[in-house]
């Protein structure tokens, strides 16, 4: 059964900003204005555009779902579109760090899972047509940005309901959509995942810790290695920034002409305190970040009970959890007390912090560092968003 090559993922993942603004859901086409993507799929021309009021305007086309050819006889794809900047009811998706349950029962960002549920209708009535029609066939999912969490919430729900044991996921610059039980659990689930990134885009940092990406424990296709973080890197076109789009770099028949990227995030960190101005704005102190943190919630055995007391907390946000937790480990023991001022001070130098100084560890502090991070983090987020949209 044939996989999307990269280009036609790319192409599909940016052909759905089309739909952008369609008053009458697909305008009743069954074609993108895509020669290359129309070789080789048709779509639906009914239930494709609107979403159930996730977007501010209704109207608003949110996800294409069409029919293999050829190759591709016969197989589904779902390809959703990323977030448009103009719309609060889109970026609050991002700016929420809410935690809820998949359908399959694991912990995942609450704004993707709104999102999903609320598209998930369509993608259901055309599925079980589809099945009908075409049964042993291949399920792709697609998204760029936003649309690739979505596109992950899609195909792991889509195995989960055995629509087909052969369920792809294709993402470019897609954010963290849940931790580790997720990212496990959506690896195996699947049959296989290509996750895109460029080296320099920040939104693939966000949700910031423990937010875990699959493949879990796998490896990411890295299609171009530009340092730092840089707004321009998260777009499809080429002409969004000095950074290649992601439809440039992916332009491809094949996957082995693709560099891979390992998932080093995973492996256990600890950082001291005077070490913290190494610290910089960069793809390799986040992840580094992300793996301290996550490696003082687990060695103290904080990690389950943060994540299981973040999905039941009303009124509490998930980085008000992490900050009280970090302080009681931190009045629990010196050595203790160390990393998690040593993770403080790394983050304010990747904030960009004038003061650097970490005096007390108590919550407010810890949350006012956080804060700090988040801003500068996030900010970067939505330039780059607002690029795509330019």
């Amino acid at each position: 059964m044939p996989i999307l090559s990269p280009k036609l993922a790319a192409e599909l993942s940016q052909a759905t900003y089309s739909l952008i603004d369609m008053q009458s859901e697909f305008g009743g086409r069954t074609k993108f204005g895509n020669a290359y993507i129309n070789n080789h799929y048709d779509f639906q021309a009914k239930g494709i555009g609107k979403t159930g009021g996730f977007v501010m305007n209704r109207h608003s086309g949110f996800a294409a779902m069409g029919v293999g050819k050829g190759q591709y006889q016969g197989d589904a794809v779902i390809a959703i579109r990323g977030t448009q900047f103009n719309s609060i009811a889109d970026w609050s998706t991002n700016a929420q760090i809410g935690l809820t349950s998949s359908e399959g029962g694991q912990i995942v960002h609450a704004g993707f899972n709104n999102a999903f549920n609320s598209l998930r209708p369509q993608f259901k009535t055309f599925l079980d047509q589809w099945r009908t029609a075409n049964p042993g066939k291949a399920v792709h999912c697609v998204g760029h940005s936003l649309g690739g969490a979505l596109a992950s919430l899609t195909a792991d729900w889509a195995a989960l309901s055995n629509y087909s044991s052969n369920v792809n996921l294709y993402t470019f610059g897609a954010p963290r959509v849940g931790q580790q039980s997720f990212a496990n659990k959506n690896t195996n689930r699947l049959n296989k995942i290509h996750r895109c990134t460029h080296g320099a885009d920040l939104v693939p940092k966000v949700p910031l810790w423990p937010f875990i990406h699959a493949p879990y424990k796998g490896f990411e296709y890295r299609l171009d290695n530009s340092q730092g973080l840089k707004i321009s890197a998260h777009g499809m076109d080429p002409d969004e920034g000095a950074v290649p789009g992601y439809l440039v770099s992916a332009d491809t028949e094949s996957w082995a002409h693709l560099s891979t990227k390992a998932n080093e995030y995973l492996q256990p960190v600890k950082l001291k305190y005077e070490n913290r101005n190494q610290a910089s704005y960069s793809d390799y102190w986040s992840d580094r970040l992300s793996a301290a943190l996550i490696t003082i919630l687990k060695e103290t055995g904080y990690y389950a009970a943060v994540a299981a007391q973040a999905t039941i907390s009303a009124g509490l946000t998930f980085y008000d959890l992490v900050a009280k937790t970090l302080e009681k480990i931190a009045s629990a023991a010196s050595a203790a007390a160390e990393e998690v001022r040593g993770l403080l001070g790394h983050m304010l130098a990747f904030a960009g912090s004038v003061v650097t100084v970490v005096t007390d560890l108590t919550y407010a502090t810890i949350r006012m560092i956080f804060d700090k991070m988040l801003k500068r983090l996030y900010e970067g987020v939505r330039q780059a968003i607002k690029l795509v949209y330019k």
